[in-house]
C-alpha cells in the first residue's frame, strides 16, 4: 500500500511540473517581439550615399541596382506585391519632405547586411528628429506609410493601418446611396401623388360611363374566363408534351448506358525481343535490334456509361502481324474515356499485350482517342475514326521501340 502511494505521489508531482513549464512556454510564445532603439544611422549598413534632397533621392533610388535592391527588401518584408509602387514613387520623388519623432516605431527598416536585407521592431531614439522623406502606398487593403532618412537612405515601413482609400471611396459611395435613395424617394412621391389623382379622374370617369360600361365589363369577364381555360388546357398540353419528351429521353439514356462496338484498325509494332521470343531470332547481342512489325487489328468491347460524360470501355482484340505471323497478338483494353458533348473522346487505361505468348507478354499504358464520322440519328448508331498509342513496360528503359500504335474506325451499337 506504502508503494502504491508514493508512486502515485511521484506521478502527481510529475504531473504538476510539465504543467508550469507548458505554462512557462505559453506566456514566453504570447510576449510581444522585442523593440529594438535605433539612435545613430549610418555606416556600413546604410542602404545608399545620403540623399539631402528630393533630387538627390530621384537619382539615387532610380539606378537600376537600388531598384532590384528594393525589390529584394520588400520580397523579405513580405510585401512583394507593392515593389513595383515602391519603386516608381521613389525613382519619380513622389515623397514630401518630413521629420520622424522621437520614440516613434517602425515595423521594418531596410539594410545592406549581407546583401540587401530587413531588421524589424526598431524605435527612433536619437537625440533630434530624424530628417528624411515620407510617402504613402494604398492597395485598398492596408494603407502603408514608408520613411527614407536623408543620412541612410534607408526604406523603413512606419506604419500600416486599415485602408484609408477604401474607407474614402465607402464613404463616397454612401453618400451617393443616399443622394440616390432621397431623389427615388421625391420621385415616388410626385408617382403617388400622379397616380392618385389620376385614380380621382379615372373614378370619375367610370361613375360617370357605369351604366354603358356594365355591358362590356360583362362581356370581358365571359372573354377572360375563356381565355383562362384555353391557356389552362394549352398548360396541360405542354406538360404531357414535356413529360413525353422526359420519358422519351430517359429511356434513350437506358438504352446508351451499354454500347456493344467493334472496331478495325491498321498500324504497326515496335519490339525488342529476347532469345525467347516465337518468331525465333534467337539470341540478341549489343546493340539489341528492335523489330517493327507491320499489324492488322480487329478488337470488340462494351461501352459502358458511368457519367454523362465519363465511359468504362474494357475490349479484347487480335493483333495479326503481316510480316511473321507467329507474332500475331491476342491482347485486352481496359480504357476510360472522357466523351465531350458533340461525341469526341480521349481515354486512357491499362492494355494487356501478346496474351498468346507468355514469353513476351507485357501490360502497357494505353491512350486513345476517337472523332465522330457518322451518327444515324433513328437507331443511334455512330461511326468514330480512332487512332491508339500503347507504350510497354516491358523493356521500359528503351520506350522508343517499345510500343505500338495504329488507327481506324469503330463502330458503336446501340
Amino acid at each position: 500500500m506504502l508503494c502504491r502511494s508514493s508512486i502515485r505521489a511521484t506521478a502527481f508531482i510529475s504531473l504538476c511540473v510539465v504543467a508550469l513549464v507548458l505554462c512557462a512556454s505559453v506566456a514566453r510564445a504570447q510576449q510581444p517581439p522585442p523593440v529594438h532603439s535605433v539612435r545613430v544611422l549610418g555606416g556600413p549598413t546604410r542602404f545608399t550615399a545620403p540623399v539631402r534632397d528630393i533630387a538627390a533621392l530621384k537619382r539615387s533610388m532610380a539606378r537600376p541596382a537600388i531598384q532590384r535592391d528594393l525589390a529584394t527588401v520588400l520580397e523579405r518584408a513580405g510585401l512583394p506585391s507593392l515593389a513595383a509602387q515602391v519603386q516608381s514613387v521613389l525613382a519619380e520623388g513622389q515623397v514630401t519632405v518630413s521629420t520622424l519623432a522621437q520614440g516613434t516605431t517602425m515595423e521594418w527598416m531596410a539594410l545592406r547586411r549581407r546583401g540587401p536585407n530587413v531588421t524589424r521592431n526598431l524605435r527612433w531614439d536619437g537625440r533630434r528628429p530624424l530628417d528624411g522623406f515620407e510617402f504613402m502606398i494604398d492597395d485598398l487593403n492596408e494603407t502603408y506609410t514608408f520613411f527614407v532618412p536623408q543620412i541612410c537612405g534607408n526604406l523603413s515601413l512606419v506604419r500600416r493601418e486599415p485602408s484609408r482609400e477604401a474607407a474614402r471611396r465607402a464613404e463616397v459611395a454612401r453618400v451617393e446611396a443616399a443622394a440616390r435613395a432621397e431623389a427615388a424617394r421625391v420621385e415616388a412621391a410626385r408617382v403617388e401623388a400622379a397616380r392618385a389623382e389620376a385614380a380621382r379622374a379615372e373614378a370619375a370617369r367610370l361613375a360617370e360611363a357605369a351604366r354603358q360600361a356594365e355591358a362590356a365589363r360583362a362581356e370581358a369577364a365571359r372573354v377572360e374566363a375563356a381565355r383562362a381555360e384555353a391557356a389552362r388546357a394549352e398548360a396541360a398540353r405542354l406538360e404531357a408534351e414535356r413529360q413525353a419528351e422526359l420519358a422519351r429521353l430517359a429511356a434513350e439514356a437506358r438504352d446508351l448506358r451499354v454500347r456493344p462496338f467493334i472496331a478495325g484498325l491498321v498500324g504497326k509494332q515496335q519490339r525488342q525481343y529476347d532469345d525467347t521470343d516465337p518468331a525465333g531470332v534467337g539470341l540478341l547481342t549489343n546493340p539489341v535490334r528492335a523489330f517493327g512489325d507491320p499489324l492488322f487489328g480487329v478488337k470488340g468491347g462494351v461501352a459502358l456509361k458511368v457519367t454523362d460524360h465519363w465511359t468504362f470501355a474494357p475490349a479484347i482484340g487480335l493483333a495479326v502481324n503481316v510480316d511473321e505471323a507467329d507474332r500475331t497478338s491476342l491482347f485486352g483494353d481496359a480504357e476510360i474515356d472522357y466523351v465531350f458533348a458533340r461525341g469526341p473522346y480521349l481515354g486512357t487505361g491499362l492494355t494487356f499485350w501478346d496474351l498468346t505468348h507468355r514469353d513476351i507478354f507485357t501490360p502497357g499504358w494505353l491512350a486513345t482517342a476517337g472523332v465522330p464520322v457518322w451518327r444515324n440519328e433513328a437507331r443511334k448508331h455512330q461511326l468514330l475514326l480512332v487512332g491508339e498509342w500503347r507504350q510497354l513496360f516491358d523493356r521500359l528503359s528503351d520506350p522508343d521501340v517499345n510500343y505500338q500504335a495504329w488507327a481506324g474506325l469503330k463502330y458503336l451499337f446501340k
